[in-house]
């Protein structure tokens, strides 16, 4: 099993913009393939860092909404072998609020990185609401204020 990550509520600029853009209140998201309570191995596109990379986190659950999916960490790490340091696709995020901007084939933004990890169809079109109703419809919520 592998976690994805929906980060809600954040107030910076960056992630209010991205939340008006895409009509939702989750700004970012992860995959997680490895954790030990709150503390999960991550892998992302990230604005803030530039692109595809690893990161750890602590998820809050004021902050995080956490569901398990199917998956293998393997195939977490083989994706990122593949991706790691492409750079942001910010016109692949404004292609949600104009529609015939297609992003750059070489470039993730994170709900296109997340959907592209969980083998689906077409991953630059799951903007991080889209993304968030199919991981609740096929995943399961985690409680992380049980498990921490």
């Amino acid at each position: 099993m592998i976690r994805i990550a929906f980060r809600y509520g954040d107030s910076r600029i960056f992630a209010r913009l991205v939340c008006l853009l895409q009509g939702g209140d989750s700004a970012h998201c992860e995959v997680a393939y490895a954790w030990a309570g709150r503390v999960h191995q991550c892998v992302s596109a990230s604005f803030l860092d530039g692109g595809v990379r690893q990161k750890t986190l602590a998820l809050d659950p004021a902050k995080w909404r956490v569901y398990e999916a199917e998956g293998e960490p393997t195939e977490v790490l083989a994706w990122l072998r593949r991706h790691d340091a492409e750079r942001y696709d910010w016109l692949g995020l404004l292609g949600f609020a104009i529609r015939r901007i297609k992003g750059w084939s070489n470039r993730k933004f994170c709900s296109e990185a997340c959907a592209d990890i969980l083998g689906l169809p077409d991953p630059y079109r799951y903007d991080l609401a889209l993304l968030e109703s199919v991981c609740a419809r096929y995943g399961k919520r985690v409680d992380l204020e049980r498990r921490a």
